[in-house]
Order: structure tokens, then sequence, then C-alpha cells
């Protein structure tokens, strides 16, 4: 009955882990051609304000092996998404690993200090290592300081 009202082209795509949901759903029942719309569909117009949503989304279109999918909706979420839940942002990034989109992984993370999360930034990759003595202005590692260097 649900399949006969065409979810995958008429779902509302503002809540991410509805969308998540409902693609399992339609994978488990073997749903392709609903799956193929409604991956069509979150790629390139879900909100992106929910970065936990956004993880689920990209688990599932990877579970699905929609990698163009994937793809694009990493690019759309990397370019959007709003910073303002550190937390949040931060469990996105091991979700993009997973997907394969290592790259939109690396651009948000490039974003990441320059709204405050350093920390998250740092764990990302081997950052931690690299960027052991700070930021420079321009973005590249600080060169290696002491205590005695600031005076």
């Amino acid at each position: 009955m649900l399949l006969a009202r065409d979810p995958g082209v008429h779902v509302a795509l503002d809540n991410a882990f509805g969308v998540a949901a409902l693609l399992g759903e339609l994978r488990e029942a073997g749903a392709d051609g609903q799956v193929a719309a409604l991956a069509k569909r979150a790629a390139a117009h879900l909100t992106v304000d929910d970065p936990r949503g956004v993880a689920a989304v990209l688990g599932e279109l990877r579970e699905a092996r929609r990698d163009g999918q994937v793809a694009a909706l990493a690019k759309r979420a990397t370019a959007e998404l709003a910073l303002h839940r550190p937390h949040e942002v931060a469990a996105l990034l091991p979700a993009l690993h997973e997907a394969g989109a290592a790259t939109q992984a690396a651009a948000l993370a490039e974003r990441l200090p320059a709204a405050g999360m350093f920390a998250q930034f740092a764990e990302v990759g081997d950052r931690a290592e690299r960027f052991r003595y700070g930021r420079g202005r321009d973005g590249s590692a600080a060169a290696h300081w002491s205590w005695e260097d600031l005076q």
C-alpha cells in the first residue's frame, strides 16, 4: 500500500532521520525504483541542517550502493552545513569517511578552525601531529615554538 503512494517521489525531505529510515525500509523491501528516486531527491534537496541526520542518510545511501548520490550529498553537506553544533559536526566526519567521501570530509574539516572548532579539526587524519603547535594565519601548521620564544 505504501509503495502505491510513490514515497520516493513524494516524501518531504526536511527530516533527514525520517529520510534515512524510509531509505532503509524501502531497501529492505526490495523497492529499488523507490530507493533510486528517493536517493536522487535526497542527494539534491535534503535539508542538511542536522549533521547526525545527514550522517544517517549517507549511511543508508552507502548501504544501497548509491555512490553518486553519496558523493553529491556529501559535497552539499560539506559546503552548506552550519557549524554551530560542534559535537554533531564531529559525528559527521567519520560518516563521510565511511561513505567513501574522504575528500569532502577533508573539505569540511578545513572549515572547522574558523568556526572555533580546532579540536575537531585536529582529530581528522594526522592533523593532531601536524598541527601540534597550532595553525598559522595562512592555515598552515605553525612551526615548533616554546614558551621562551614568546618573550
